[in-house]
């Protein structure tokens, strides 16, 4: 298998990369998980502060936690083709990446949501150009 991809041009340093963005992009939205999950500031300080969610709210909080990784292994696998070519092959610049891309998943439902807000600005833009040129 791995031959098919050096047959293709990637370096053994390009597959780490599209290895270990994902994973480390993974790794990052569950630490943003976790940070929405406790409160950060502050231990618990009383018993029963913290109660277990029914069945259903479970299952609910599941889907969204798996969805919430996926969404960030998906910004890692991005990160990872971004670079694809590009790096010096050692391991420092592997490392970097990899750490950028768990801040990356960290930061994911942000990154997105900018994404989605600039795309639409882009294509709001180009529908007024056009608009104004017919007029």
């Amino acid at each position: 298998m791995i031959e098919f991809f050096t047959d293709i041009g990637l370096t053994k340093y390009d597959l780490a990369l599209i290895v270990f963005c994902p994973i480390g992009a993974c790794i990052g939205s569950f630490a943003h998980a976790i940070t929405l999950t406790i409160n950060v500031d502050k231990a618990p300080s009383r018993e029963g502060e913290y109660m277990l969610a029914s069945k259903q709210m479970q299952i609910i909080r599941s889907n969204w936690l798996g969805l919430r990784i996926l969404l960030g292994a998906i910004l890692g696998l991005i990160i990872a083709l971004y670079f694809i070519g590009s790096i010096q092959e050692n391991i420092s610049t592997i490392c970097k990446i990899s750490a950028l891309s768990i801040l990356a998943g960290y930061a994911a439902p942000k990154i997105w949501v900018m994404q989605e807000i600039l795309l639409i600005n882009r294509l709001e833009n180009l529908i007024n150009k056009k608009v104004d040129i017919n007029q």
